[in-house]
């Protein structure tokens, strides 16, 4: 990953403007192109693409605001590119002023017999949805879509947060021509620009634009520069990555001083002390860890005060988790406060754990926050503290020199393990009394699922038998999830019947479904129908015939991100079948044993005929939670080679009149 660090002072350029901002009239000429250059597979092409963004005074808001002006035109080049079709635009809520849109102008553009025809937006077919208390989304479909629209699109959107100013990302999931962003910034603000990702801007324009903002009888110059970026390839998501605005190429903007009309300057770029400092005087944070007195008396009955102290936290975290239900929303400060939330037994994250920080240690168990960006949020920033990077807290509980990370929000977590969304790099331990620092946010628990079968085949080619499924760790969490999203496990076992249509469930039993601190285990006994009905001489079937590898994960040519697939795994088949008599193997897939460098990853597969009866052994064992990008090819060959390997069936000799 690239980063480009600048500090926007003074741009001392006069150099103009090398584009117009203005897209040309659409020609029929424009419809000719089938195919592209920059990815001959695309769906979907951005032709151009501009962004504009100033700060200025707005009379209706009155203060100053940020303006973001955006315009683009995009072609569509097959019916899977339709969906480029469809644009969310997220409004957030800043204080008590959420962003707006205005002045939306949308066209499509088809060429109908050597004739342009165009079929603008109507304003009915614009709607808002409040996604929740801080988000709201404006959504829209382009009218007439058909392979080779061109669609043109442009809006303002005003917002006031001048504090982040506005991102701009180059490069999204479609390949794009030209696209470029232009800011103005008041001499009055001083910004860390910071340009992340692999790909470099083709040009850089700057100059001085005077007196571009009146401010309280001051006339203010501006900055004024333009990044171009041209001939930028789609970003190919893929399995087992963070949120893809880590790794894009992009550019990014953060406040870090201020000019004051009355003198002086107004630092926003502060050490993590003072953020330290801020955050634990702050009512809806470390206000809320003073309260120790709502939890006198309620952990009487409830915890054995005779138990060591991790039992202890472990029946404190759970007595939360029973008594505040997530409400869905993150944040970092409560929304609701610890008082609140445990009369209506219902919060936000922060509501959730800082209630659990705040009691245990009101039982004398070491605890403190810990912010943390979620996984879609993105990878907080390490070089200076950005308190907004952060959308999510848990706790860190200290038991005997070690740090365990719990969240109480999910119901289905055992104590000291995090839920998927919350494994995203590292996050900041917030001490009471000395510095915080970074921790590394990892499950230690491997997730695992374990397959083993002990079962019949008879002449009918059916294989009955009792199949045992164990998961632990993640695998349990959301086997957990999933089982219990039905009404009974009677619905459950019908769901999976349909879905796995060459297993028949004769009986399922559900063996920890309620105890997380447990492995899952699930008890089914199955019929499956492997091989043809078994006459003549020979007969052919795979063992595997659950959750067998059949598709690789890895498919890019090129990866330049690592692959994280949120904590360790391994994943094992233990089969035993009896074979009808006078069965002999006449083939059957070797014997393998690879191992990646440093043994990272390992995949075994073994295969016996013993009186009577195979005996299959195969493992997976992904030894890293997270793998770098110069390991890819190498986890891209092993799986490849695996399904390879699984392709083969076992094939068989049978003589019906043998006799054992």
């Amino acid at each position: 990953m690239r980063y480009i660090l600048l500090a926007v002072i003074v741009i001392l350029s006069s150099d103009l403007m090398a584009q117009s901002e203005e897209l040309p009239t659409v020609l029929t000429s424009d419809f000719a192109k089938k195919i592209y250059e920059i990815d001959t597979n695309a769906h979907a092409i951005v032709l151009f693409e501009h962004g504009k963004t100033r700060i200025d005074k707005s009379e209706s808001d009155r203060s100053l605001m940020v303006f973001h002006h955006y315009k683009t035109r995009l072609r569509i080049l097959t019916k899977e590119g339709y969906e480029h079709a469809n644009f969310t635009i997220p409004l957030y809520k800043y204080g008590s002023n959420f962003e707006y849109i205005s002045d939306i102008k949308a066209t499509t553009y088809n060429l109908i017999d050597g004739k342009i025809e165009s079929t603008p937006l109507k304003n009915k077919d614009l709607f808002l949805e409040n996604r929740s208390e801080f988000v709201k989304l404006n959504k829209f479909t382009l009218p007439d879509i058909q392979i080779g629209s061109i669609i043109e699109l442009e809006y303002t959107l005003i917002s006031p947060d001048i504090f982040n100013f506005r991102s701009w990302q180059f490069q999204t999931a479609i390949p794009k021509l030209k696209s470029n962003y232009r800011v103005q910034i008041p001499a009055t603000y001083k910004y860390n620009i910071t340009l992340k990702g692999p790909l470099k801007l083709s040009d850089t324009k700057s100059k001085v634009q005077r007196e571009c903002l009146i401010l309280n009888g001051q006339k203010i110059d501006c900055s004024d520069i333009t990044y171009f970026m041209d001939n930028i390839p789609a970003f190919k998501t893929e399995a087992y990555m963070l949120a893809p605005k880590n790794y894009i190429s992009a550019i990014n903007f953060e406040l870090e001083e201020m000019a004051m009309s009355r003198g002086g300057i107004k630092t926003f770029t502060k050490k993590w002390s003072d953020v330290d400092r801020e955050l634990m005087t702050d009512k809806n944070f470390g206000g809320q860890l003073k309260k120790t007195n709502l939890f006198e008396g309620i952990f009487a009955e409830t915890v054995n005060a005779s138990s060591s102290p991790y039992d202890k936290a472990k029946e404190i975290f759970k007595w939360i988790q029973q008594n505040i239900k997530w409400n869905n929303t993150y944040g970092k400060y409560t929304q609701h406060g610890i008082e609140d939330a445990l009369k209506a037994k219902n919060g936000n994250i922060a509501d959730i754990n800082l209630t659990l920080v705040t009691a245990l240690n009101t039982m004398g168990i070491e605890s403190y926050p810990i912010l943390v960006s979620t996984r879609e949020n993105g990878i907080p920033n390490s070089l200076h503290p950005v308190i907004s990077d952060f959308n999510y807290v848990i706790a860190g509980v200290k038991i005997e020199d070690k740090t365990y990370l719990a969240d109480a929000s999910d119901p289905l977590l055992p104590f000291g393990e995090l839920p998927l969304r919350c494994i995203n790099d590292k996050g900041r331990i917030i001490f009471s009394k000395k510095s915080s620092e970074w921790i590394p946010l990892v499950n230690n628990q491997i997730s695992s699922t374990d397959y083993s079968f002990d079962g019949l085949l008879d002449l009918s080619g059916t294989l009955k038998g009792r199949l045992v499924i164990t998961y632990s760790g993640m695998d349990a969490v959301g086997k957990r999830r999933n089982i219990l999203e039905y009404g009974s496990v009677a619905e459950y076992e019908e769901a999976i019947d349909e879905k796995l249509t060459n297993i028949a469930i004769k009986e399922i039993n559900i063996g920890n479904l309620h105890d997380n601190e447990k492995e899952l285990i699930e008890n089914l006994d199955v019929e499956i129908k492997t091989a043809d009905h078994i006459i003549g001489n020979s007969f052919n079937f795979n063992p595997i015939f659950i959750n067998r590898i059949s598709k690789n994960p890895f498919n890019l040519d090129e990866r330049n991100y690592h692959v994280d697939i949120g904590s360790k795994r391994d994943e094992s088949h233990t089969i035993t079948i009896r074979l009808p008599n006078g069965s002999s193997i006449k083939a059957s897939p070797k014997n393998t044993n690879l191992v990646l460098p440093d043994k990272s990853a390992r995949y075994s597969y073994k295969s016996e005929l013993r009186d009577g009866t195979l005996y299959v052994t195969q493992s997976l064992s992904l030894k890293k939670a997270i793998y770098d990008s110069n390991e890819y090819f190498q986890l891209k060959e092993l799986f490849s080679r695996i399904i390879q390997h699984l392709k083969i069936d076992h094939s068989f000799n049978h003589v019906p009149d043998a006799t054992l």
